[in-house]
């Protein structure tokens, strides 16, 4: 005998078939949303491993076009008023003279089209009232309380120095008015996501070497530029007040790469120079340090031999920077 059907039945299969509908969408939505939650976490961890690594407190340990990782240093240390690269004898003690620099360590600098690095005679400014040149080469364990703080152009000083004790935090298109929001720095052995302000913060040394200005060079007001550099000084030396500041000058561009553009030419490199060293001068706290020619030919430009782009150095241009600081290294009086 046939099963009735009845209002009630049917409204009983429409109800049930509703339920089932609803219940595939449930799946449905809870399946898409363990996938977001699985790709937003693949995303996350790829950002915070690769993306804020490229922001590095780290060393190279070899010369060539693929350094190796990361070395973990111990960055709370505690330096004494004298930095430790600095040898000092019973008499410099006691007659309060300028410490002897030990030169044991040999640093190969290739040979370029450009003179020895030793014979550059830098534009370098400082108040000769609070400071004194070293007489160089410094050693280089000097660099192990060094810290270079920059963009892309410091990234490669650090990569392919050649020396296993070089530090610095960098990033690619860093620019000075994201050092204390862009959080894009990973110090090994302390955590990621840090700000360069933040860098400063929990680790400690001797010297710090800034470099901007490549990624700045399109601003239109420049005195903007000196003053975001400027926060940053007073930042670093209300953190680290016995710590040296280096301003380094805007390293140069080849010809080529100059004529190629109206912004990323030697015409706006120079003018920005100008500026930092007229911040320096109003300030007298810290050091222009004219890094610029180490690497500059009679013209005033990057060789083109240096590098690939007309912007960023090559390895042996990086060594006759690295060379150029051990020559011009300052301390307090």
């Amino acid at each position: 005998m046939a099963k009735k059907f009845t209002r009630e039945n049917y409204n009983k299969k429409r109800l049930k078939r509703k339920l089932q509908i609803l219940f595939i969408y449930a799946l449905i939505a809870c399946f898409a949303v363990c996938l977001c939650v699985l790709l937003y976490l693949k995303v996350s961890d790829k950002y915070k491993g690769k993306k804020a690594g490229k922001l590095k407190y780290t060393v190279a340990a070899e010369l060539g076009e693929n350094p190796i990782g990361y070395v973990d240093y111990n960055l709370m240390i505690t330096h004494a008023v004298v930095p430790s690269y600095i040898e000092t004898t019973e008499d410099d003690q006691s007659q309060n003279q300028s410490p002897n620099i030990s030169t044991a360590d040999a640093y190969t600098v290739p040979d370029t089209v450009l003179g020895p690095v030793e014979e550059v005679t830098p534009s370098n400014w400082y108040d000769e009232s609070k400071y004194e040149k070293v007489d160089g080469p410094v050693d280089l364990s000097y660099f192990d309380n060094a810290c270079f703080i920059g963009d892309s152009r410091t990234e490669g000083l650090v990569l392919y120095s050649g020396l296993p004790n070089i530090n610095g935090f960098y990033y690619k298109g860093l620019s000075v008015d994201k050092l204390d929001t862009d959080n894009v720095i990973s110090i090994p052995g302390v955590g990621n996501g840090y700000t360069c302000y933040d860098a400063v913060r929990v680790t400690d040394f001797d010297a710090y070497y800034l470099m901007f200005g490549v990624n700045e060079l399109g601003w239109v007001y420049v005195d903007m530029f000196a003053d975001n550099m400027s926060k940053f000084i007073d930042f670093i030396k209300s953190e680290k007040p016995d710590a040296v500041i280096y301003v380094q000058s805007i390293l140069p561009v080849s010809l080529t790469s100059s004529q190629k553009s109206d912004i990323y030419n030697q015409d706006r490199v120079n003018m920005f120079n100008e500026e930092l060293l007229k911040m320096c001068q109003e300030r007298g706290d810290v050091i222009y340090l004219d890094s610029s020619a180490a690497v500059m030919d009679e013209n005033g430009y990057l060789p083109e031999e240096a590098s690939t782009d007309g912007v960023h150095c090559s390895a042996d241009y990086i060594r006759r920077l690295v060379q150029f600081y051990r020559y011009n290294t300052f301390i307090k009086k």
